[in-house]
């Protein structure tokens, strides 16, 4: 039986990940979307070179686009340690649209860190004088994890694969790999999957909640199908609230995401913007079942980057992932539906560009992108 533990921000979720690395005895895997040169990436990195060194085997599998800045050279003590380290797709390859977005460590394959933090200093100690950003992970100890090796076997090898044959290798494998249910449940998607995943257990869970949703979104724009069943839920007399960052790293991302605002507050669905920081989480509490992972509601998530979630079904888990989420409510702004309807004309324009963007556009290249290398 798998041992789950929620952990609240870097201060927690770095701290425990350093201790599994420098308590490994036989190998780790560590997947990662942004790697950053900086202090925090150091750390992380000399603790990988000193487990190769006492004969860990290490694999770093880091996203071509996420960690464009991160120079190959960075790596250069790691494989003289022995550890391999590979860039998934690279961008002079063409495969810029289709991204790994998962976070995912795991150590000797009996504990695993999920969630969706990156390795950089904003999500640890802060940059730039500003706070850390809110988010967080889940620390999974026991053989359940063996299915996340596996996952990140098909990543490895998929990597530099061109498109066509990355798409064939990761369907077959992923057909011959699905999750058990179960208490625990991992969930991956990609493009390539067109059975979407984790948009199903989304839907599917709000569609069997009775009593609270509580959704923490960094980036929100959903498919309309989710959008539907949240406003459904509501209307069987469920309490639905969403938490969104007051604060954001990506603009177009935060107007898109105000732009349904509207809509969910017709819909009696509570939303509030969080203060203190940028809000990164991509934590879901419905009822006695908790998501956590790489994915967020956005139409990227849910159709063009790989992403991976677990899906805990634990009355105890989601009693403290729901106490987490009342303390950043308390930090937090409700917005108002009449004060909404009275926002500047501009900001309306802003959030309709801004949707058109990302649930549009960036869908239609990437079919585009997806048709033409796939011939």
């Amino acid at each position: 039986m798998a041992i789950v533990r929620l952990l609240k921000n870097g201060t927690e979720v770095f701290p425990a990940m350093f201790s599994a690395i420098d308590g490994a005895a036989s190998c780790i895997v560590l997947e990662m979307y942004i790697y950053a040169d900086d202090a925090t990436g150091r750390a992380f990195r000399d603790r990988l070179v000193k487990a190769a060194q006492r004969g860990v085997r290490v694999a770093v599998l880091v996203d071509a686009v996420g960690s464009w800045s991160l120079s190959d050279q960075f790596w250069d003590a790691l494989r003289e340690a022995g550890g391999a380290v590979r860039r998934f797709r690279p961008v002079s390859r063409g495969m810029f649209l289709f991204r790994n977005h998962r976070k995912l460590l795991l150590v000797d394959d009996r504990i695993a860190y999920i969630g969706g933090l990156n390795i950089a200093d904003e999500y640890f100690r802060g940059r730039g004088g500003e706070p850390p950003w809110r988010d967080n992970a889940l620390e999974i100890t026991g053989h359940e994890v063996l299915r996340l090796k596996l996952s990140f076997d098909r990543m490895w090898t998929g990597a530099e694969l061109p498109l066509r044959k990355a798409v064939l290798h990761l369907r077959r494998q992923r057909e011959r790999n699905r999750p058990a249910a179960g208490g625990l449940e991992f969930l991956e998607s990609g493009p390539e999957d067109l059975m979407q995943p984790v948009r199903k257990a989304y839907r599917e869970l709000i569609s069997a909640s009775r009593d609270r949703i509580d959704l923490a979104m960094g980036y929100f724009y959903p498919s309309g199908r989710i959008l539907r069943a949240l406003k459904r839920a509501v209307s069987h007399g469920v309490r639905v609230r969403l938490l969104f960052p007051q604060k954001s790293d990506v603009a177009v991302a935060r107007w898109a995401a105000r732009g349904l605002y509207g809509r969910l507050l017709r819909a009696g669905i509570e939303v509030w913007e969080y203060r203190p920081s940028m809000l990164h989480a991509k934590l879901a509490i419905m009822d006695n079942a908790v998501i956590a992972g790489s994915a967020n509601l956005d139409i990227r998530s849910g159709r063009i980057n790989y992403e991976l979630v677990a899906v805990v079904r634990d009355a105890e888990l989601a009693v403290r992932a729901r106490r987490d989420f009342e303390e950043d409510l308390l930090q937090a702004d409700r917005i108002a539906l009449e004060a909404w309807k009275d926002r500047p004309v501009m900001q309306k324009l802003k959030e309709r560009i801004s949707y058109w963007l990302l649930a549009r556009l960036d869908i239609f290249f990437a079919r585009a992108q997806m048709a033409r290398m796939m011939r």
